[in-house]
């Protein structure tokens, strides 16, 4: 098989797993504090890959400057772009968190825009914007009274800063990235610093630190770190290296699919015809936006 083929076989992996830890984490947060879950899953999956980089004896270890840019993309990729979510789905369904976190491509367009001009505002992007506001307005359209509970404001508010930071990430990986480094060590150094940095987070904003211990909770995390950190991560690597950009960012439009559909089935979330409108024209406008990016 090409290596062609085994990247579009491995992007197909990602869209399902990348869909699914929406669910996995909605499991684990029962039994875990979020940024808690945070910390342990992604230190323990960012450990793993730096493992893995450093044992095939082929990778020295970069500058200390370099280690320190890939911490802080770290720092905002995984602390605040899987941190908020995490926090933030103990008040909305994962389905909900899933389409929010479909804008990524938008705001990753926009900060672009305002972090080095490199992307020029044109007709299509901001139909693309447009739509994809408004296809989450359809989706809110039968729920507008759950924003009266501060809860669901907080969690929807988590979510938008999750895909905001998780977008800024990227933008900042795409600056600071070095080719000729192991895109596993950069992920390893990124994964890392970014569970570390939940953590953190876990001591001042954790209301608890207690772990429930059952065993779908930890299932749950075992799947998180292995499937949804580890092994998803090193796929995206090998992802980006053999296909286009474009190409790559489908997981954006697949993932809120299978989010919801495991969300409804497993979950018992609801699922009426307004949301599934507003999704498929939410991910129409995020198609739109990322369709002149190449």
């Amino acid at each position: 098989m090409s290596a062609t083929r085994r990247a579009y076989l491995a992007l197909a992996l990602i869209c399902i797993i990348w869909g699914t830890t929406y669910t996995a984490i909605k499991y684990a947060i029962l039994d875990f504090p979020p940024f808690l879950l945070v910390g342990i899953r992604q230190t323990a999956a960012g450990l793993l890959l730096l493992l893995l980089a450093f044992g095939s004896g082929k990778i020295q270890m970069p500058e200390r400057r370099y280690i320190g840019l890939q911490a802080l993309t770290g720092l905002a990729t995984i602390t605040g772009g899987n941190g908020f979510v995490t926090w933030g789905m103990q008040y909305v369904s994962s389905g909900l968190a899933a389409i929010i976190g479909s804008l990524t491509p938008v705001f990753v367009v926009l900060l672009s825009l305002a972090w080095h001009g490199k992307e020029r505002i044109h007709g299509r992007m901001v139909l693309g914007v447009l739509l994809g506001f408004g296809g989450l307005a359809l989706i809110f359209r039968d729920g507008w009274q759950d924003f009266i509970q501060p809860e669901y404001r907080w969690g929807i508010a988590g979510c938008f800063a999750s895909c905001f930071t998780w977008s800024l990430g990227t933008v900042m990986s795409k600056q600071w990235n070095d080719p000729k480094v192991s895109p596993l060590l950069n992920a390893g150094l990124q994964i890392t610093s970014g569970g570390l940095g939940g953590f953190v987070l876990s001591f001042f904003f954790d209301t608890t630190h207690v772990i429930n211990h059952s065993t779908l909770g930890w299932i749950s995390l075992i799947y998180l770190v292995l499937i949804g950190s580890a092994l998803a991560f090193t796929l995206y690597m090998f992802v980006l290296k053999h296909l286009s950009a474009t190409v790559s960012s489908l997981y954006t439009y697949i993932n809120p699919v299978v989010a919801i559909l495991l969300g409804w089935a497993l979950l018992g979330e609801g699922l009426t015809p307004w949301e599934v409108a507003g999704m498929a024209v939410t991910i129409m406008g995020v198609w739109i936006v990322n369709s002149k990016r190449g």
